[in-house]
């Protein structure tokens, strides 16, 4: 297992233990790419889902269901007006472009072989070492596992919470049809 997947593992375990952190986790991984694929594309009057879907596609493993959770993501950054929406494209506002131009940028971190601490057990013998290190393979794996059961819990949290906002979303399209008067017809 490489530095990379160890590092995979741990954001997983964080997200596992901390569910807020899974949510938020989640949510900005879907705006990122969703950011990512707009500035990429750089179509001048944005881009449609379709053409959002393929490239994200092309670049990331998504679930069956992802044109669904990108429509309503899509329709979530329209609300917190972080894009704008022509007829049926999508496009960064200018000023959420702006306010990124203009952040400050992170300082960068010391880059340099990591040194490991003087007190680390590394057993007697290369036998000890060897089951040590079974141990720690087992154990990462077992990990794996539950982060990716709490991967598809997180989906499945996710796909409820777009359920709910898109019944929100008619009820309150209702609420206002009936409120100016109109006489709205339901049907099964």
């Amino acid at each position: 297992m490489d530095t990379s997947q160890m590092k995979s593992l741990v954001s997983q375990i964080d997200l596992i233990r901390n569910p807020m952190m899974k949510a938020h986790h989640f949510i900005s991984w879907y705006n990122q790419m969703i950011y990512d694929a707009l500035s990429s594309l750089k179509e001048p009057n944005g881009s449609d889902t379709s053409t959002l879907v393929n490239f994200i596609e092309q670049r990331h493993e998504v679930p069956q269901n992802f044109r669904r959770l990108l429509s309503s993501r899509l329709r979530r950054l329209v609300q917190q007006d972080k894009l704008e929406k022509i007829e049926n494209s999508y496009r960064i506002k200018q000023e959420v472009l702006e306010k990124t131009k203009t952040a400050a940028t992170p300082k960068q971190k010391h880059v340099g072989p990591r040194q490991f601490p003087n007190n680390a057990y590394l057993g007697d013998t290369a036998e000890e070492a060897a089951i040590t290190a079974a141990y720690k393979v087992a154990e990462a794996e077992n990990k794996s596992f539950v982060a990716a059961e709490a991967a598809k819990e997180a989906e499945r949290v996710s796909k409820m919470e777009e359920d709910s906002d898109n019944s929100l979303q008619i009820y309150k399209d209702l609420f206002d049809k009936c409120s100016h008067g109109e006489i709205v017809l339901l049907t099964a």
